[in-house]
């Protein structure tokens, strides 16, 4: 896959001259300027307003045709006042009937805020972590640099990742149909927030909500074209247009077309996205109650210099095999460079995406009340990603490289001190390149029927009511291919850990060549998803009562082949067996008075085990489950000039999956035939005969065990690899008794003891019984709950000022950590679930506070292993304000003048829970788990928009500043950005 930019920024150019040269452009432009629509001097009430076709995509209902249910109306919206959604039941519903949380944002607010992609969209939601640094339950590294990239799940390269009330979402809906890839705002007509479960109309996972983008469509009344550019810091370059009208003199087909080109860097050295994006769309209606909607988007994205900034630093860890361990070390300080800027991992990582969707969408009226859609969705998206990833470590590679580096603890930027500063000599920085290739290709169909009613119209307005029934089946076929290349294993690059010139791609620190890369392994899965559900709505006693329920039924299967090139060929090919499962949900909503309703709400959420997780025992682990329940206020007051939605929630989530190295399993590796034997390799007084242990006497200390039982063959030596080799046989007394006083020596002497673990053909003690023993982990599986309140106000004091407040409080916390399975060898004492090391095992707890009977591992508390804690950075509070104001004819030559200001706040967020994703916990000196949190942090952004004629033509220019402040702050482990401006010039044909 190549990007082109020169191709990007041709195509574009000349999409926008074709542009100028249609027909229908021909004809707009032959109008008289005052007839065409003041797009850019409106008050805020006349925004996305049904009066301006190009702002809101939908036709004004005509008597010819008729507005299909499974279309969403914005005929009463008001600047960023949205009174219809289609995303809480799929059809066309005034948001204050719907019994649930419903934040719509307008295309108008997306214009004044600056936004040019959906993420940046959602800025303002309160409640939505756009960058997360720590969240539970994820166990893998998602961003460019590994490790060294502090950014959680949300650095995912889809770009379509955050959390919603706490919970992680990899998923965004178009128009109801899945998309995983970055979008520009260009073709975004409005965007809709559902918090909470929504499994019931948009099947797995979605357990803290979701997020659907309706994609603008084209006008069939007026034709009408908009061009913009757009300048700003680091380098932004923009250009944008959005045009349609209608084809023909009926009115009953159009077109519409938006396209975008955009390049950019960041506050960080090196970085640099490009992207161009087309969207052309046509909307056909061959009869009065038919409506026939196709829809193209295509874009390409290149990102250059995305690799990690600075490198963790535990010398004695692997960074790239033990990767997790790395969470608990802070980063390398560079002598004379900006921490927040410099980019050691240099320019050749990249980063490229080819994206491509396409809609078929029919809806037709079949009968009075009878409305039938189906729809068909095809979305691809190709990744090629080049990374740099790697580790400080000592005594390693060409001593010519080697050289000492001051190490910045992960705490003290921050105020903390847990860890302490320190200095790694005769160091260096070995590290691998990778080259991964990803295609993703995700076919949808959609089938819904509809049919409404109403009973005793016209008798009497307390017997009237009407009902709502909606079947529907979707279906889903998700293809995920890789390819992976990579430097071989246990062959690494150099590079002297002082040298601040940065990593090149091809050449070492000491420029000799790199190491090749070679092919490491190809995957290929298939995700097969059919949802059949039904959802009524009904209305009674003068539509004060108000129900909203339904039930869905899911079949999953899985299919997932996998060739391994290095380093040992191997193929292998899992079909999981197909899973079925079932959601429900139920809302009622009471009028207390016309400004006044209340709601109560039930739903689930569900995660299938489409990666084939496995328990203890072997057997595949259970779906994720989510029930939540939730009761708010839906509020219209002063004529609607105040509205919103005030919720409070509780989501219980079940069956999350986390696997503990160094759990107990039913693997059955260890042979209870045999005795208990541990090589002592490690585990030995270095005073004896090839004897060796971890430096803090607890072996020598034991010296009289060791002779004891050395005499009675207890312990032994044995030739292993041609090397002798001392093991004991813990089976016997003498042998048991100089484990138990080794161990007893260590916790009272502290520091390291040594590695009692190390495996050969003669060793034969449960260690391969362990979570990830034979290379495959075990998972038990968690539950925790999500709860608080949040808030969605719009203010509306006069048709020139707006306000849209959004509040969040959010309290995550795992209620309990998981639940060992029996293991049926309690004479092995010495497994590594009973072993006392401090950040695994016991943990620093007496065995009897662990496992209150130690002859059954099911007894495991779980003690210091996330009960109580929430192990993810959702604030406890996070506040959003944003206001608009135009001024009116009496500000004399500012009249016209917008001005937006907002910002927001949230509380300290605790970015390091203690505990990494394979299960190694971090603890002080009391065996306490250390959590670090960093401050509170504030952002304010402002915005100016002053229209002006341009050759008789609405124009408009409009400044945005983000960050007023300047905040550079550390929060974390991520810097803040620094102010940044944008100047944006537009003009409407």
């Amino acid at each position: 896959m190549m990007f082109s930019p020169t191709v990007g920024r041709a195509a574009f150019l000349a999409l926008s001259l074709g542009l100028s040269l249609a027909p229908s452009a021909s004809v707009l432009l032959a109008q008289e300027p005052d007839a065409a629509a003041d797009e850019f001097s409106r008050a805020p009430d006349q925004i996305a307003h049904a009066g301006s076709p190009l702002r809101s995509g939908v036709a004004a209902e005509d008597e010819a045709f008729v507005l299909s249910p499974f279309t969403v109306s914005t005929s009463a919206d008001k600047g960023y006042r949205a009174t219809n959604s289609i995303s809480g039941t799929r059809l066309d519903t005034p948001i204050r009937e719907l019994p649930m949380p419903i934040e719509v944002i307008t295309e108008s607010f997306l214009k004044d805020t600056g936004a040019s992609d959906l993420r940046q969209s959602l800025r303002y939601s309160s409640g939505i972590i756009l960058q997360s640094q720590n969240d539970q339950g994820a166990n893998a590294f998602y961003g460019a640099g590994g490790v060294h990239n502090p950014e959680g799940a949300t650095a995912n390269k889809t770009q379509s990742t955050f959390k919603i009330r706490g919970y992680i979402t990899d998923v965004v809906l178009r128009d109801g149909y899945r998309r995983q890839s970055a979008t520009d705002s260009v073709n975004i007509g409005r965007i809709e927030v559902i918090r909470g479960p929504a499994a019931l109309l948009y099947g797995i996972g979605n357990f803290g909500g979701i997020v659907n983008y309706l994609p603008k469509t084209p006008n069939l009344e007026a034709a009408e074209s908009q061009v913009g550019v757009a300048y700003g810091s680091h380098e932004l370059m923009r250009a944008w247009v959005d045009t349609t009208a209608p084809l023909g003199a009926s009115g009953a087909l159009g077109y519409r077309l938006t396209g975008a080109w955009q390049k950019t860097g960041n506050q960080t050295e090196l970085y640099d996205e490009e992207h161009w994006f087309v969207s052309p769309s046509f909307e056909w209606k061959p009869f009065a109650k038919t409506d026939v909607l196709l829809d193209l988007e295509i874009g390409e994205q290149r990102e250059e210099g995305l690799g990690f900034l600075s490198v963790r630093a535990r010398s004695d860890v692997d960074g790239i095999g033990q990767a997790d361990r790395l969470q608990s070390a802070g980063f390398v300080q560079f002598a004379g460079k900006d921490p927040r800027r410099f980019r050691w991992s240099g320019p050749d990582t990249y980063r490229e995406s080819d994206q491509f969707n396409a809609r078929v969408q029919v809806s037709q009226e079949l009968a009075p009340g009878l409305n039938l859609l189906a729809g068909y969705n095809h979305s691809q998206v190709d990744f090629d990603v080049r990374d740099v990833n790697g580790s400080m470590r000592q005594n390693a590679g060409p001593v010519g490289l080697r050289d000492t580096i001051t190490v910045l603890p992960i705490d003290v930027a921050n105020g903390g001190g847990e860890f302490a500063l320190g200095e790694s000599p005769n160091t260096v920085f070995q590290y691998q390149w990778s080259d991964f290739e990803e295609e993703s290709r995700r076919d949808q169909v959609r089938v819904e029927l509809n049919y409404a009613l109403s009973l005793f119209e016209g008798r009497s307005r307390w017997l009237a009511n009407s009902h709502s029934f909606l079947f529907g089946r979707s279906t889903e076929k998700a293809q995920l291919k890789s390819a992976l290349r990579r430097t071989a294993n246990d062959t690494f690059n150099y590079k002297r850990p002082t040298d601040t010139s940065y990593i090149r791609y091809g050449r070492q620190g000491d420029g000799s060549a790199d190491q090749p890369l070679v092919a490491i392994n190809r995957t290929a899965s298939t995700a097969r998803n059919t949802g059949d559900y039904a959802v009524y709505q009904g209305k009674f006693l003068d539509n004060r009562l108000i129900l909203v329920g339904g039930a869905r039924s899911d079949k999953n299967e899985n299919t997932v082949s996998a060739s391994i090139y290095h380093p040992t060929a191997s193929e292998s090919a899992v079909r999981r067996p197909a899973s079925r499962d079932t959601t429900d949900q139920f809302g009622a909503m009471v009028e207390i008075t016309p400004q006044l309703s209340v709601y109560a709400l039930r739903a689930s959420g569900i995660q299938p085990n489409f990666d084939g997780l496995r328990d203890a025992a072997g057997d595949p682990l259970g779906p994720t489950v989510a029930k939540s329940k939730e009761i708010g206020l839906k509020i219209e007051l002063a004529n609607g000039r105040i509205s919103g939605t005030i919720s409070k929630f509780k989501i219980k989530r079940s069956g999350v999956p986390f696997g503990q190295w160094w759990m107990p399993t039913l693997k059955g590796n260890f042979d209870p035939t045999r005795p208990i034997i541990y090589n002592l390799s490690d585990f030995s007084p270095s005073t004896v005969s090839g004897g060796a242990n971890g430096g803090n006497g607890a072996a020598e200390a034991a010296i009289n065990q060791w002779n004891a039982a050395v005499a009675s063959g207890a312990i032994y030596q044995r030739a292993t690899g041609g090397v002798p080799t001392w093991y004991v046989n813990a089976s016997t007394s003498e042998g048991a008794a100089y484990l138990d006083q080794v161990i007893a020596n260590g916790q009272e002497l502290g520091g390291w003891t040594g590695w009692l673990f190390t495996s050969d053909e003669h060793t034969n003690n449960g260690w391969e019984d362990r979570g990830d023993g034979g290379g495959v982990q075990s998972y038990v599986q968690q539950e925790d709950q999500s709860e608080g309140w949040d808030a969605q106000i719009l203010i509306t004091p006069s048709d020139n000022l707006q306000f849209i407040v959004t509040y969040a409080h959010t309290k995550r916390v795992i209620t309990q950590p998981g639940k060992f399975i029996k293991y049926p060898y309690p004479e092995n004492r010495w497994a590594p679930w009973f072993y006392p090391d401090g950040q695994w095992g016991l943990t620093g707890y007496p065995i009897e506070e662990v496992y209150p009977d130690p002859n059954d591992t099911s007894s495991w508390t779980g003690i210091g292993w996330g009960a109580g804690q929430s192990r993810d950075d959702t604030p406890k509070h996070s506040v959003s304000l944003w206001s608009h104001y135009k001024i009116d004819s009496w500000g004399g030559p500012l009249a016209g003048l917008e001005i937006g200001f907002g910002g927001q706040w949230e509380s300290e967020r605790e970015y390091f829970s203690g505990i990494s994703v394979s299960g190694q916990k971090q603890a002080d000196s009391k065996g306490k788990l250390i959590t670090l949190k960093h401050k509170a942090r504030l952002n304010l952004d402002l915005m100016l928009r002053y229209p002006f004629h341009l050759a008789q033509r609405p124009a408009y220019a409009q400044l945005n500043i983000y960050n007023l402040q300047d905040d550079r702050d550390l929060y974390g482990l991520i810097y803040a950005p620094g102010r940044s401006v944008r100047l944006e010039f537009g003009v409407s044909f």
